[in-house]
């Protein structure tokens, strides 16, 4: 077996999913499409893990993926009307995490509640916030990240090579328009499976 074809294990402080059979299928989909991980995999508990460029629908669903054939037990939040049945069981089985964006709290109080209840957990946002050609990055994940007190992992979809990388980690000083020209440039390069929606800020790199 190839090098690239093989993924790797996570560290012991990374939140995981319980090691099963659907591992094993995910793993043999993800070889069989192709694609692979690069980069190293942080072993930390917490983070808030960007994920771009975002320019498809398969982005997620090629992430959803490849996080069940890492084993990785990230999140992702949604609204809380839609957590119902009958799909509330498989928010619940993705460690999805509804919230209320009418609420009083807001929306960073109301995740950084769920970072301090939980000992591990990496909360995954798509900072573009729309496949479509954004005209800049919405705040949210990096405001989160600042309250919650945790790094910011950040992830690539490189279509070129079918890989999704992790290009590194990054610690917010609080400082959102000193620290995104700094986030950007970890993106330089990557057109995304849709180079046409690449949000503006990525093709003005």
């Amino acid at each position: 077996m190839s090098q690239k074809s093989q993924l790797p294990r996570l560290g012991e402080n990374v939140p995981q999913r319980p090691y099963s059979k659907s591992r094993l299928f995910w793993e043999k989909v993800t070889r069989l499409q192709g694609w692979h991980v690069r980069g190293d995999i942080p072993n930390i508990p917490k983070a808030v893990m960007i994920a771009a460029p975002h320019t498809t629908n398969m982005d997620g669903i090629y992430g959803i993926q490849l996080a069940l054939a890492l084993g990785l037990d990230v999140s992702i939040m949604f609204k809380d009307e839609l957590y119902r049945a009958p799909l509330k069981g498989l928010w619940d089985w993705g460690n999805a995490i509804p919230v209320n964006r009418a609420s009083a709290t807001g929306l960073i109080d109301q995740m950084c509640e769920v970072f301090q209840k939980r000992d591990k957990f990496w909360l995954c946002i798509a900072p573009e916030g729309t496949r479509k050609t954004a005209a800049n990055w919405k705040r949210g994940f990096y405001h989160i990240a600042v309250a919650a007190q945790v790094p910011i992992v950040i992830l690539a979809f490189d279509y070129d090579q079918k890989a999704a990388v992790f290009m590194g980690v990054f610690e917010p000083t609080g400082d959102f328009d000193a620290d995104l020209p700094k986030i950007l440039a970890f993106y330089k390069g990557l057109k995304g499976g849709n180079p046409d929606n690449l949000s503006l800020p990525l093709k003005n790199l």
